[in-house]
């Protein structure tokens, strides 16, 4: 069932156009990753969602409720809709206590119990509620931020890049956690983010933005495996992109003959992620396909430029193997699963 719907919603400031008739639909308990390269419009869509700003056109609509209408709009404190910022956006003169409070009503029954419950759901300390935010590192700041978010009990939660000033490590552990919470706390979530990887791990839909348009939507392998152009390909990690000739479900290029997953016919282009290349020492009996010419070590994977004999870039392949063959060396090439066709 859709939960969240945004139909053809255009917003300009002056004469720059930051989303055009922009629709994209969010299913019930779903959690949703908006991407793009900076100045895609992605935070103008979460800001529209929020009501801090409102379309020239198009509406949104929550859980059956109109939030706008062209520049009728519902303002932001009737939407019950959180919103957790990049920074955090605490304010420094309140104790943790009183910033995850700052929501509630200060004479509602419960109200201290109901803070003592909402940091034990963010997994902060109880003795923590009398510090004041610069006593407390990035990731605790986002754990009382998202504390406050969720004091008001929101419909629906709006994520602006919240994990990109913590450290790597950190990031994902957060970012782990904040998923379960809101998938425990059945609140469905927006997540507005410039790292691919942090979107394709936590959404169950991630949409694209360049240029204030959307290119595609849809699950996070989709996406992955099945881009629309080169373009979302590249944006979404490392992509071996080759010209063909296809025909009858295989490709003839420059690996070979490569099994495809499109019934198109004539020339174009595969694609292919560097992962779904094995690499194994030639053993004389066919010809080499290719001579490994570079390692580039990366801690859990390598990546291997190689050489396949001909003009041209060397091919670059990820490899999580350990016993990789040296540089130097004459290597078969054999392919995991089918190429994806650019139509």
């Amino acid at each position: 069932m859709t939960f969240l719907s945004v139909n053809t919603v255009t917003k300009r400031y002056g004469r720059v156009t930051a989303l055009e008739n922009v629709s994209i639909d969010v299913v019930a308990g779903s959690r949703t990753a908006i991407v793009g390269p900076s100045g895609s419009g992605k935070t103008t869509l979460l800001r529209l969602i929020a009501g801090f700003e409102v379309p020239d056109s198009g509406q949104i609509v929550l859980d059956g409720e109109l939030l706008a209408e062209g520049r009728a709009a519902t303002p932001p404190y009737k939407r019950s809709i959180g919103i957790v910022a990049q920074d955090g956006a605490l304010f420094p003169h309140l104790t943790v206590a009183d910033n995850i409070g700052f929501g509630l009503d200060r004479k509602a029954p419960h109200r201290d119990r109901r803070i003592l419950a909402l940091m034990d759901m963010v997994e902060l300390a109880r003795e923590m509620g009398d510090r004041r935010p610069h006593q407390l590192s990035g990731g605790q700041q986002q754990r009382v931020a998202l504390a406050r978010a969720l004091a008001r009990q929101p419909k629906l939660m709006l994520l602006d890049e919240p994990f990109s000033a913590l450290d790597t490590g950190l990031r994902e552990a957060i970012r782990m956690s904040v998923a379960e919470l809101l998938r425990a706390e059945k609140i469905m979530a927006i997540l507005v983010t410039h790292d691919q990887a942090e979107a394709l791990s936590f959404a169950d839909q991630v949409a694209i933005l360049r240029e204030g348009k959307l290119l595609q939507s849809g699950p996070p392998r989709d996406l992955y495996m099945k881009p629309s152009d080169p373009g979302i390909a590249s944006f979404f990690g490392d992509a071996i992109i080759l010209s063909a000739e296809i025909d009858d479900g295989w490709a003839e290029c420059e690996l070979g003959r490569v099994e495809v997953s499109s019934s198109y016919r004539g020339k174009g282009r595969i694609m292919l992620r560097p992962e779904q290349v094995v690499l194994s020492l030639s053993n004389g009996a066919q010809p080499c396909q290719g001579t490994i010419m570079r390692i580039d070590f990366n801690g859990p994977s390598s990546l291997i430029a190689l050489s396949l004999g001909k003009d041209g870039a060397p091919l670059m392949v990820k490899s999580a193997r350990l016993d990789l063959p040296p540089v130097g060396s004459h290597v078969q090439i054999s392919l995991i699963g089918q190429a994806h066709v650019f139509a």
